[in-house]
């Protein structure tokens, strides 16, 4: 039976080999080069075993970008073989006050369950509404890189009704009462995602739940939970590999530290949170196996995102919606306390008035390792106007922070040294892809775009054989999604 692990495992090893085959490329002859992609590219299909019968859809592009800075370039981008993949989505750039609100259902009862001073209690689902702003961009130290992050701020207040509740007898003689009554949870986590890639820096969750009920005909609300989660993931938790298509995947190895401030709660009955940081080396999968129609207005061409765990088992979905800029409906394994899962499913969409825009243009949008590239940032007020005379900042993982001054046409030219930095997220089409980000501190305003490093010829083919064991991947998820809801509650 084909193992994901495995594969996955084998993929991370065999970019490892691209990066040391990257240089080492250079000294051989173009005649021995090719003898060496052939043999080698006989033995990886036997090793890996990959079946002839695997199928992954390219298209022929005729896309490319228009650069309409104050050099007035206009460029196609394409890449080594001239077949570049149909991507379903791409790296959106939000404004500060962008606003979604979602159905929100909350199921608890696991968490209820494990533990001991709530045994016996049941749960019904949590429901009610919740928002997500954007609340402000910023910038903080990712790994000794100065990175700007946009600051969101996601809330939720939902009830549902709860069972055989243990709470305090109000004699206060010690002892409990077993009750049933209303649970409400407010919920608010603060992240802070990086601009390029919506990658997931470091967040805070406030979760409060209280019951309340009549206890011997006193009207009581007992506090269950009140505590603020932190955590910080190094590298960055990276769960969009911008530009996305059908059939993609890619790994992830990352160290998450979590910390937890308790707040208040009765002993007696409250949650067990723990007193010292915890530490955890995890390794996620990621995989899109469809494309489709969700019930919300604009997202007929939605792509359907996986998170799977070492044990390739579901930790997320989310179906992301270019129109939106945002996911439509997500579920999580985990949205608190490491045993609350959800579900949100978009309501409406509010997209700020934007006082400044700002758009990045690339000559080449997929470039090889170490070359230049020339870079346009165009700003524009609510107008449509060229804005003359703003300073700001350009950002590329790898390279420092440049900064621009525009000119009468409202564009500053930039011209870029790419580096051969590798992203966190390796797939089979290339070796990186980093966010090129423009950031006007004193407006909060910033642009972005995404830049495809390609990796070494080689790697390129152990890349592509990577990709068509993807398309066998994605075979076994749609199965998993059409019975995916039968290992849930809802």
């Amino acid at each position: 039976m084909f193992n994901l692990h495995s594969f996955l495992h084998s993929f991370h090893q065999l970019e490892q080999f691209d990066a040391v085959m990257a240089e080492r490329c250079k000294l051989v002859t173009s005649s021995v080069l090719i003898a060496i992609i052939i043999l080698f590219s006989v033995i990886s299909s036997t090793t890996i075993g990959l079946g002839n019968n695997a199928n992954i859809l390219f298209i022929q592009s005729d896309g490319g970008s228009s650069n309409d800075g104050s050099g007035n370039n206009s460029s196609t981008n394409q890449g080594v073989g001239q077949n570049i993949t149909n991507w379903t989505a791409y790296s959106p750039v939000w404004s500060v006050g962008d606003t979604w609100t979602y159905s929100a259902t909350l199921d608890a009862q696991e968490l209820v369950e494990r533990e001991n001073n709530l045994q016996g209690a049941v749960l019904d689902f949590l429901l009610g509404t919740a928002t997500l702003v954007i609340q402000g961009v910023e910038e903080v130290d990712v790994a000794g890189e100065i990175t700007p992050v946009y600051r969101t701020v996601t809330s939720a207040v939902v009830v549902g009704n709860g069972y055989d509740f243990p709470v305090p007898n109000p004699l206060n003689d010690g002892s409990l009462l077993s009750i049933d009554g209303v649970l409400t949870a407010s919920y608010v986590n603060t992240e802070y995602l990086r601009v390029g890639d919506l990658a997931l820096v470091k967040y805070d969750k406030h979760l409060v739940m209280e019951v309340t009920a009549e206890i011997l005909g006193i009207g009581q609300t007992v506090e269950v939970a009140n505590y603020i989660e932190s955590g910080i993931h190094a590298p960055p938790l990276e769960y969009y590999d911008f530009p996305m298509s059908e059939n993609e995947s890619w790994n992830l190895v990352t160290n998450l530290t979590k910390t937890y401030t308790k707040i208040g709660t009765t002993d007696l009955i409250s949650i067990d949170i723990p007193t010292e940081p915890e530490y955890y080396d995890q390794e996620w999968k990621f995989l899109i196996n469809a494309t489709g129609d969700v019930d919300f207005p604009g997202c007929e061409d939605s792509t359907l995102v996986w998170m799977l765990d070492e044990e390739d088992e579901a930790e997320e979905w989310r179906w992301w919606c270019p129109s939106v800029n945002q996911y439509a409906i997500r579920w999580t394994d985990d949205i608190a306390l490491s045993g609350v899962n959800a579900s949100l499913v978009l309501n409406s969409y509010q997209p700020a008035n934007q006082v400044m825009s700002i758009s990045i243009d690339l000559s080449n949008n997929s470039t090889p390792l170490n070359s230049e590239i020339d870079s346009w940032v165009n700003i524009t007020d609510s107008n449509g106007q060229p804005v003359v005379n703003k300073s700001g900042f350009v950002y590329l993982r790898g390279i420092q922070r440049l900064s621009f001054v525009t000119d009468e046409n409202g564009s500053a030219q930039l011209r870029i040294m790419v580096g051969n930095s590798m992203d966190n997220t390796p797939t089979a089409q290339d070796w990186g892809t980093h966010g090129v980000v423009a950031y006007l501190h004193s407006d909060q305003t910033v642009g972005s775009a995404t830049l495809t490093l390609e990796g070494s010829a080689i790697g390129g083919l152990l890349r592509l054989e990577a990709n068509l064991l993807a398309s066998e991947v994605s075979g076994i998820m749609s199965v998993q999604s059409n019975h995916f809801s039968e290992s849930v509650r809802f």
